[in-house]
């Protein structure tokens, strides 16, 4: 329990009084480059780190008459205009040197001895702050705040030893979190690498042949996407909506609701035919299905659906949009793709092999999503001084 001495000694304070919030430097575009030193601008800030896969470049030059935008190690950012304004990250070792762009801020604390940067660094991540910077920053076609909005959020300030526990415990979390992530990237590429070996090599092969679409194993045929499943169109959701139903009413993205009557009940692939256009989903159970969907009516004595599933997962869809404004596919295009394929007996052997993989990551997945609910929760209690937890106690809150 906490003391009302204690309790007392958490202050509420005015972010502006402890910490200064500084803008990055218009740097032209005209001084883009393939080399030299990296430029931080807001796409490059993702899952709060920073992501420089695909950055722009200063030259060395140019940098070093714009030193005052160099960040440090720890240094936390923060997007400050356009649709993912508020998200934050954190600077690493191996991301510098960085310079600094426009409409992208940098946290600077001024009282040191007062504000725990760490702790900082969780406070603009709570739900609390972003709340309120997506408030702030609504009023123009595009959101944009400013650093005097900024500075002027009030913020709990616990006393420093108590901001040093806090961000332990919640720093604990996210090596978790980032293991987790790390895990599942891994066996990512392991699928996909499995994958590509075994739609395209098959299992225990030695004689192979060339095809229409490169060479495939002896035994393997090329046949249409036609030849071995229909393509349907989904259907407008609204009729069909219920709060006590359960079959799920899927979109582009996924589950979007729920049903009281199915659609499509044998297991299906669905690809989008509006919109989103490359991400294959698969089915098991009866489904409902929006009209930027195509379901599939796999016939059963050429193939098995999971191992289209793989195969839908392997095609290049955007090769075969249709339209120049929003992606499109039509059922005919479908149609009359080429594929690989492998007797029915082989694809249930392939099903087999990936199915182990499949296996770790919806486990993982699942332990991510449980870490990050941890997380909001730990972040909700100790960030505003519900809950106190000693710095021993820090393991005993991962799953």
């Amino acid at each position: 329990m906490v003391s009302e001495k204690e309790h007392n000694e958490w202050k509420r304070v005015k972010l502006g009084d402890y910490v200064n919030l500084r803008g990055g430097n218009a740097f032209k575009s005209i001084d883009f480059e393939e080399n030299g030193v990296p430029l931080l601008k807001i796409a490059n800030i993702r899952n709060s780190g920073i992501d420089l896969e695909h950055c722009v470049y200063i030259s060395d030059e140019i940098a070093t008459t714009n030193s005052s935008y160099l960040l440090s190690e720890g240094n936390i950012v923060i997007a400050m205009s356009g649709a993912t304004t508020g998200k934050t990250g954190t600077v690493k070792k191996e991301n510098l040197p960085l310079l600094l762009n426009q409409r992208v801020g940098v946290f600077n604390i001024e009282k040191d001895n007062l504000m725990y940067q760490d702790y900082l660094k969780f406070v603009v991540q709570s739900t609390y702050f972003q709340n309120v910077i997506k408030v702030d920053a609504i009023g123009g076609a595009q959101p944009n705040i400013s650093s005097k909005q900024i500075e002027s959020i009030h913020v709990n300030l616990p006393p420093l030893k108590d901001q040093q526990k806090i961000a332990a415990i919640l720093s604990s979390v996210d090596e978790a979190i980032e293991k987790t992530e790390q895990i599942i990237e891994q066996t990512e590429t392991v699928k996909k690498g499995l994958m590509q070996q075994l739609l395209t090599k098959g299992i225990g092969h030695t004689e192979f042949k060339d095809s229409p679409i490169g060479e495939i194993p002896e035994k393997w045929s090329i046949v249409k996407l036609g030849e071995i499943l229909e393509v349907s169109y989904g259907k407008d959701q609204k009729k069909v909506e219920s709060e006590e139903g359960n079959i799920p009413i899927l979109g582009t993205g996924g589950i979007i609701g729920y049903a009281e009557k199915a659609l499509y009940s044998e297991p299906s692939v669905l690809i989008g035919r509006k919109g989103t256009i490359d991400k294959p989903q698969y089915m098991e159970e009866p489904f409902w299905t929006i009209d930027t969907l195509f379901y599939t009516k796999i016939k059963k004595d050429f193939a098995v659906p999971k191992f289209l599933y793989y195969i839908f997962n392997m095609i290049n869809w955007k090769k075969y949009n249709e339209a120049t404004g929003v992606p499109s596919l039509s059922a005919a295009n479908i149609s009359n793709i080429q594929i690989k394929l492998p007797n029915l007996s082989e694809q249930i052997k392939i099903v087999e092999t990936i199915k182990p993989i499949e296996h770790k990551l919806k486990n993982e997945d699942e332990k991510h999503n449980q870490l990050i609910k941890l997380k909001q929760g730990l972040m909700q209690q100790l960030l505003t001084g519900k809950v106190r937890v000693s710095i021993d106690e820090v393991e005993e809150v991962l799953p």
